[in-house]
């Protein structure tokens, strides 16, 4: 397995170094990050691995074969595992070059004395500490600049909202947090220490009171301030909720909006199937009623009861309006292969380009993150929407990719779609349910698409 790994880091090397100076030479002179960024987005489809991913393992493959050749003889020889070599590159940052071999060596001979990763990092820890102490100012400051807040899904309705932070804020949080939440247990409050702890950050964040309710209906109200939804089988709605709370003894929160996709039946409470959370996944039914609480605004939209497509939408008269929030259930993410960046902070992009006449309509529109946008404008990856919401993409390897939306539309729509004008509407199959009853000419001819300029 580990000599695996060394092949796979060969390999990738080998796939930046094509990038750089064959496919992309000129651009690689003038941008090696771009040409490096290009290698690895292809290196993240052909392993089906997030982009990060990808490009942590170019990055390292690029030392491994460049500067660290003694740490990947010792991968390839299987007397050190990938977590092993990840430390010793992490390591020798900013170590002076003329050193970095010698160091290298001083850290695998560490390794070679029957250390299990996690001990081989604390000790390599400690050598780069004693050997080098003065390089502790530059590597502080480049991990500063490396901050940033993370939100990642986990089950049962929960996710993980972490921080990296400078150490000695972060520990001045927590205990700030705990001290705070110690003093709710001291006034009788019966929830854990954790629980509070959590309860609290969330309260201070949202602008919301403490009430000793429980965390997960505290996170739940606070999230309902805004919220945009769509119904199965019938009709439902997105919300925008008011800046002000319904409950009188809070502040006003500022606006935000989410999108929360639910059937009516379970809105009303004639079932219990989980309800849709944007960005996401199924949240509990009771949840999602609790933010139907605040809701503001709605758009309607048809789906089959028995296969969960998307047959019609309601439309407002604008494209941002009507069409984008559409958009947004129906992609879910941006539409590029492998990225998980949310719809919601996502360039709407028109598949084939609105100067070359393209329509401003769902099926030749996607979103896309604001760096895999780039790479469609510039050419360096191209796009084709043979069908609405499905995405096929051609790499500048010549490997072609496949996307699917989040929501699959039905065929019905884009049978509609091509009887324009006075033609009549085709028949309905029978087991094409159509509980709304929209017309034909309704859903096909919108003329308020036609008049309006791109929605970016």
């Amino acid at each position: 397995m580990r000599w695996a790994q060394a092949q796979q880091a060969k390999v990738l090397h080998r796939m930046e170094t094509v990038f750089r100076d064959d496919l992309f030479q000129d651009i690689g002179r003038e941008d090696p990050g771009l040409t490096f960024s290009l290698a690895a987005e292809e290196a993240a489809a052909i392993l089906r691995l997030p982009t990060n991913t990808a490009k942590m393992l170019m990055s390292d493959a690029g030392q491994l074969c460049s500067t660290h050749t003694a740490t990947l003889a010792g991968l390839e020889a299987g007397t050190l595992s990938y977590g092993h070599v990840q430390t010793v590159l992490d390591q020798s940052q900013n170590v002076p070059e003329a050193e970095l071999a010698g160091f290298e060596q001083d850290q695998l001979a560490v390794a070679a004395a029957g250390q299990t990763p996690s001990q081989f990092r604390v000790k390599a820890r400690r050598m780069r500490e004693k050997t080098y102490p003065e390089t502790i100012s530059v590597r502080h400051k480049t991990a500063f600049e490396q901050r940033r807040v993370c939100l990642a899904p986990d089950e049962d309705g929960m996710s993980w909202l972490s921080a990296l932070l400078p150490a000695a804020r972060a520990q001045l949080i927590y205990t700030q947090l705990t001290t705070a939440a110690r003093g709710e247990q001291a006034a009788g409050d019966p929830r854990r220490v954790d629980e509070l702890r959590a309860d609290i950050l969330a309260d201070l964040l949202d602008g919301g009171e403490r009430d000793g309710r429980e965390g997960a209906d505290t996170v739940a109200d606070a999230a309902a301030e805004s919220v945009d939804r769509g119904a199965s089988s019938t009709q439902g709605g997105a919300v925008n909720a008011g800046s002000e709370s319904a409950t009188g003894g809070r502040e006003a929160r500022a606006r935000a909006e989410i999108l929360v996709l639910i059937t009516a039946e379970t809105l009303f409470g004639a079932d219990e199937q989980p309800a849709e959370l944007h960005g996401y996944g199924p949240i509990s039914p009771e949840t999602a009623r609790r933010l139907a609480r605040q809701a503001a605004h709605w758009t309607a939209v048809e789906r089959h009861p028995g296969t969960d497509e998307i047959l019609r939408i309601g439309r407002r008269r604008k494209v941002p309006a009507g069409l984008q929030r559409w958009l947004r259930a129906r992609d879910g993410t941006c539409r590029f292969p492998g990225c998980r960046t949310n719809a919601v902070i996502s360039e709407l992009d028109h598949t084939k380009p609105w100067s070359h006449g393209g329509t401003t309509d769902h099926d030749n529109l996607e979103h896309l993150c604001r760096r895999h946008h780039m790479f469609k404008t510039r050419g360096f990856w191209k796009a084709r929407q043979h069908s609405p919401g499905i995405i096929e993409w051609t790499s500048p390897g010549g490997r072609t990719y496949r996307t699917d939306p989040h929501l699959s539309l039905a065929p019905s729509l884009t049978s509609r779609q091509a009887n324009r004008g006075n033609s009549p509407a085709p028949r309905q199959p029978e087991n094409q349910v159509d509980p709304i009853g929209l017309t034909a000419s309704g859903i096909a001819d919108p003329p308020e698409y036609e008049g309006d300029p791109p929605p970016f």
